[in-house]
């Protein structure tokens, strides 16, 4: 039997319309201004975001080092991206 490699691109895709979104994570679409922010942040207290995307790439990723062991968080593009980051500089200001 010959070794077939899945289409993952298609799996990627039939999973995102399952779960009711079409669109793929797309970080030019978030508001630069909330990541700048982020950055600034949690650089200002020693850590540091990595910014990325899942391996299908139908959510984003976000890396966290510095609170801890580093961690990545997922986020669907179905979710608030902005109440995400707003989210994380209050953890990371204490406010």
């Amino acid at each position: 039997m010959p070794n077939v490699k899945p289409n993952t691109e298609a799996n990627a895709k039939r999973r995102r319309q399952q779960r009711g979104s079409i669109t793929p994570a797309d970080w030019a679409s978030v508001d630069a201004e909330i990541i700048r922010r982020a950055i600034a942040v949690v650089g200002h207290r020693g850590g540091a975001l990595r910014f990325g995307y899942t391996r299908d790439g139908g959510s984003y990723a976000v890396g966290i080092l510095g609170d801890g062991d580093p961690y990545t968080e997922y986020i669907r593009p179905t979710d608030d991206i902005t109440a995400y980051f707003e989210g994380l500089i209050e953890d990371w200001t204490g406010d």
